[in-house]
């Protein structure tokens, strides 16, 4: 197992390397790096298990939001080293910007490079305050129910080789995510 003593803070970054290493996934993934470049203070750091997803209706059916897919990248981590289990959901999304949002060089209407995507975060939300679940095995999605009674499913994207190991490893998260507290409280 990847996982081993949980009221260790390391378990967590275990098990964020276990998963990346098993399925051939950096453990610096895109929002790490976004993260990582200080804008959010608390987690430049932090180990994070995230992943690529498709927001779907209960159905399956995609949602989309602008004339394609809403795709967010979900990420799970903790607030604060001194936490023995991660406590934060944090969700991005790619926007897209202009170079001149993005460097600071002044370009030419004429000579203006295409548009470039990047990761955004856009939510932030205490785990306490969110339910996850598996909606679907079969189909790789997930339930998350927000504290004020809505619902959001995702559907997992990645690379077709590796969704079945990944979808694993979101699946041992939300086991350990719901063990009892008492378990893994350092009191």
């Amino acid at each position: 197992l990847c996982v081993g003593n949980i009221r260790s803070y390391f378990s967590f970054r275990s098990f964020t390397a276990c998963a990346a290493s098993r399925n051939q996934i950096s453990i610096m993934g895109d929002l790490q790096r976004v993260l990582g470049k200080g804008e959010y203070a608390p987690f430049t750091s932090a180990p994070i298990f995230e992943s690529n997803f498709v927001q779907v209706n209960r159905r399956g059916e995609p949602i989309y939001v602008h004339n394609r897919p809403n795709c967010v990248t979900v990420g799970i981590c903790a607030s604060s080293p001194s936490l023995s289990l991660p406590n934060v959901m944090l969700l991005a999304h790619t926007v897209t910007k202009s170079p001149q949002e993005v460097t600071s060089k002044p370009w030419k209407v004429s000579k203006q490079p295409p548009t470039m995507e990047q990761l955004e975060l856009s939510r932030f939300f205490p785990l306490k305050f969110v339910e996850i679940s598996v909606h679907n095995a079969e189909k790789r999605r997930l339930k998350l129910k927000l504290a004020s009674g809505r619902s959001f499913y995702l559907e997992l994207c990645g690379p077709p080789d590796e969704q079945h190991l990944l979808f694993r490893q979101w699946l041992r998260l939300i086991s350990l995510l719901k063990l009892p507290q008492d378990r893994y409280n350092n009191t």
